[in-house]
């Protein structure tokens, strides 16, 4: 239940509605308290209170309400259009980075609960009544200055969000929030994993739905296999898209599948797109989709591809400083009860360098920018991942040997290459 709800959470704070519908309810909450509470000093209200009479008030509200509804309309035109060039420059799965921008939905919401309060103070004006609500109608102008300052900050902050370099810092952020929630600080000792799995000696159990793994409930799946006394080993982690009728995880003893089944696949929480849940991968694939685009011959924009580079290498380094995701479970009874696949490092250095490489073989300052970084984190790697990364410099040289026509271009590249590989060998 708790994975689940996390999931709801993930989903309704990155979008533009939840924290706006917020801000609407508490303005309207505050337009019924304004408009009860007269605040007066003899026959005249207190000086910094709206001085207009009851046939005014409706004028004066009818007229802000106007301005903000023009106003707030503007902010949302502003904001789709940088969403657009957001999505054709940068990559449209970066959208969702735009939207749980936290300065971008408070802007929003700020507007739109503006134009609640105006017409909620508005319907109590046309009341009838002798009485004016001063402190509603000051309320509202109040409100509506706030929304002028916030325009401004808002059309500055916008401006400068779709500068690539910003928006790689901003997703390089959320990615090394991630790794610090997601990675252990480090690899505690956790139950040996037992010589006969359930994927060789139990019964295979099939999804009935189709999407990607956003996110599993381990602790579900480790009270079900208590209960069952049995032991479940999943086919795949948090990140993978699966199919209907795909083998998801196996259960042994064999017997405990059918009773087990339903329960078990509701443990695995399924989406129409990939989420940073559980999933470090999300926030490296968001980056290296700002510089694949940038590689793209309709823009190519090396520098930013090497701004990406050089963001993904201090995130890498974070990732070698913290342990490897739990992958065995054991239960209240100290029995193994769950066996999960997780992204090793090597994993994620594929992940986050493989495609650059790729796109980047008729760009030498790129591949040149790859070895650089991929020397840094070789000079700081422990035994266990200096493997990985000498095996991504060498075939990034290798790539750069098949495509690179410019003997100096290839000449720096084998330099920057055999120099990380000394420093390496010189810091052990």
């Amino acid at each position: 239940m708790f994975t689940r709800l996390l999931t709801l959470w993930h989903e309704a704070r990155s979008s533009l509605w939840a924290l706006p519908l917020l801000m609407v309810a508490g303005a309207a909450a505050a337009a019924i308290l304004a408009v009860h509470i007269p605040l007066r000093q003899g026959d005249d209200p207190v000086w910094f209170l709206y001085s207009g009479d009851a046939e005014e008030a409706p004028q004066f509200l009818s007229n802000l309400v106007t301005a903000m509804i023009t106003m707030a309309t503007l902010v949302v035109s502003i904001t789709m259009v940088v969403l657009t060039l957001a999505a054709q420059q940068l990559g449209p799965r970066l959208i969702r980075s735009f939207m749980a921008d936290r300065r971008t939905q408070a802007t929003l919401g700020l507007f739109v609960a503006t134009v609640v309060y105006l017409l909620l103070v508005l319907r109590s004006a046309y009341g009838g009544t002798d009485k004016v609500p001063n402190l509603a109608v000051t309320g509202g102008t109040a409100l509506v200055l706030l929304c002028l300052i916030a325009l401004l900050i808002f059309v500055h902050h916008l401006a400068r969000s779709i500068i690539a370099d910003n928006t790689i810092d901003r997703v390089g952020e959320a990615l090394d929030a991630d790794i610090a929630r997601l990675l252990p600080e480090s690899n505690g000792e956790e139950p040996d994993a037992p010589a006969k799995r359930p994927r060789d000696t139990g019964a295979p159990l099939v999804l009935h739905h189709s999407g990607y793994v956003q996110a599993i409930n381990h602790h579900g799946l480790i009270e079900i296999a208590d209960e069952a006394d049995a032991v479940i080993e999943l086919a795949f982690k948090p990140g993978r898209h699966v199919i209907e009728g795909g083998v998801f995880a196996w259960i042994a003893p064999k017997k405990a599948a059918d009773e087990t089944h339903g329960n078990i696949e509701n443990c695995v929480i399924l989406g129409g797109e990939r989420a940073s849940i559980q999933d470090v991968e999300t926030s490296i694939r968001q980056l290296v989709e700002v510089a694949l685009r940038a590689l793209s011959p309709s823009i190519s924009d090396p520098f930013t591809a090497m701004a990406v580079i050089d963001r993904l290498t201090t995130s890498i380094a974070k990732v070698m400083r913290r342990g490897q995701p739990q992958c065995v479970w054991a239960g209240d009874d100290g029995k193994v009860r769950l066996l999960a696949p997780s992204s090793t490092f090597a994993d994620t250095v594929e992940e986050a360098f493989r495609q650059i490489r790729q796109h980047s073989t008729d760009q030498p300052a790129v591949l040149i920018r790859l070895v650089e970084s991929l020397g840094q984190l070789l000079a700081q790697a422990d035994e266990a991942q200096q493997p990985v990364l000498k095996k991504e410099i060498e075939i990034v040289l290798e790539s750069g040997r098949r495509a690179i026509a410019q003997k100096e271009d290839l000449a720096t590249l084998e330099e920057r290459a055999k120099l990380a590989l000394k420093e390496a060998s010189a810091g052990r």
